[in-house]
């Protein structure tokens, strides 16, 4: 499911703000749009993981699924000022980090009028690189999901049926007009613009094995969204996040602790290899041990010779059943800290409680079946499925009449969990006792706490204090990291 073959953006484009009087402006401003008291972090949702009681979730409320794409999520602020010459818009990308990047050589009008800005409207997408199949041409793109305010108003309570005609009608459409009408504005962006195209719930089928294999960017599952829930910055349980079970990951920052030197316990030895720690996100409380991730001596030899900073750095890892320990998927130079508690918790239970591909793909039967007795004449269809634009707080009437039956393909039922592989642990705070001969369960990671390590410390811990000292990797031809003694 995971596309690895496709590149992903390395960098937001723009210009990042940097002066503190223009950034306060720009997170004040944007907190108010939201309805935020003072300045808040990224106002993005972030999605659940997917396990067995989401099938019923899908069963019992409307749904809609699109695929998940393997890009840079990012909130779009459109923004007018005035000037000496008349009005100026101007349009930043916002990413995970909070850091804000103005975006040149690209204009958003308004629906009414292309001579008119658009203006106090904030957009959640994310950004990919799609590939030309034939050429090889990289385009950078912009897939736009939803808009949570337009104009000013703020559309967060509104259902995402709402808001997603809001984005295909008044946003989407006129840049598409404009374009139209002025041609040579296309080459100048810097990215293309698109929206993102969304299902019934139970056109999983379709996605699954129409649309996954025709994209041409990378995808790492599926995203099932509530149609009727409003939007809500941070966790959102009506947000669900599907990958088969063996591709759940989880982002966790990276310390790197090494070994003494045998003459002198007081200094790290790093031309040694280390223990790979994995630090889980508390929050307030800071980070806490979580486990050890295994690496072979080839692969850290490898590392070392790419000159590759590993320390300090937010990873993503994967279960590797095979052998038995966690193995990083990629780095995401895009967080600043790795998945919260909560989270890492939820995406252990997807993991062991995961819903592989063809049984999520049998269910659409049902899905399809509760859909249909909840309807009743009450929609649930995309607005952005029409041509006019969707009147406010007024919703359609008929689901059926712009989406295609699913097909309903028979799929072999899910593997007993006998038959499964092993699943990871939970943190060194809630290990599951060692599994008896012949279980599933792994036994708890062989690392002590990091209290009790009995090896130099390098990198951060929320419990020690002193001095830090740099050590670059020309110095030592390791890794670059920063030592914290206890």
């Amino acid at each position: 499911m995971v596309s690895p073959n496709f590149p992903v953006p390395e960098r937001i484009p723009g210009q990042l703000i940097s002066d503190h009087q223009h950034l306060y402006f720009l997170k004040q401003h944007l907190a108010t749009l939201c309805g935020l008291r003072g300045a808040q972090k990224f106002p993005g949702s972030q999605p659940v993981s997917f396990t067995q009681k989401s099938l019923e979730l899908l069963e019992t409320e409307d749904f809609w699924v699109c695929e998940k794409s393997d890009g840079v999520r990012v909130m779009v602020l459109i923004v007018v000022k005035g000037t000496a010459q008349g009005p100026v818009q101007e349009v930043y990308f916002i990413d995970r980090k909070d850091e804000f990047f103005l975006i040149e050589n690209i204009t958003f009008p308004h629906f009414e009028n292309p001579n008119r800005l658009l203006k106090d409207t904030i957009l959640d997408g994310e950004l990919v690189i799609d590939v030309d199949p034939k050429t090889g041409h990289q385009q950078l793109r912009f897939l736009a999901f939803d808009c949570i305010v337009w104009e000013a108003n703020n559309l967060m309570m509104r259902p995402l049926m709402n808001r997603y005609g809001r984005l295909k009608d008044w946003v989407i459409a006129p840049l598409k007009r404009l374009i139209g009408i002025q041609p040579q504005l296309r080459d100048k962006m810097p990215f293309d613009v698109q929206l993102k195209t969304m299902e019934l719930a139970y056109g999983i089928d379709k996605v699954l094995h129409y649309d996954l294999p025709k994209l041409t960017h990378g995808n790492d599952g599926l995203i099932f969204t509530s149609a009727t829930a409003p939007y809500r910055i941070g966790t959102d349980p009506k947000i669900l996040k599907w990958k088969p079970p063996s591709e759940n990951s989880i982002d966790f920052r990276l310390e790197l602790r090494f070994p003494p030197l045998p003459d002198d316990p007081t200094e790290a030895d790093f031309y040694a290899k280390p223990l790979f720690v994995l630090m889980m996100n508390c929050g307030k409380e800071g980070e806490q041990f979580f486990d050890t991730l295994e690496m072979t001596d080839e692969e850290w030899i490898e590392r070392k010779e790419r000159r590759e900073q590993l320390d300090n750095r937010v990873v993503e890892v994967v279960w590797d059943a095979s052998r038995n320990t966690w193995k990083i998927l990629r780095f995401r130079d895009d967080k600043k800290n790795g998945n919260y508690r909560a989270v890492v918790f939820s995406i252990l239970d997807s993991i062991r409680d995961g819903v592989e591909a063809p049984e999520l793909s049998k269910r659409s039967v049902r899905i399809r079946k509760a859909w249909k007795a909840r309807a009743q004449g009450q929609s649930s269809t995309p607005q952005g499925s029409g041509n006019k634009s969707p009147p406010r707080g007024q919703q359609q009437q008929d689901h059926n009449n712009n989406h295609s039956k699913p097909s309903a393909s028979k799929s072999p039922p899910r593997n007993s969990k006998a038959s499964q592989s092993k699943s990871p642990p939970h943190s060194r705070q809630s290990a599951p006792p060692p599994a008896a001969s012949g279980g599933s369960a792994p036994p708890p990671p062989k690392a002590v706490a990091p209290s009790t390590v009995p090896i130099q410390i390098v990198g951060g811990n929320p419990r020690t204090k002193g001095k830090k000292k740099k050590i670059t990797l020309a110095q030592v031809g390791s890794v670059a990291a920063t030592m914290k003694r206890i």
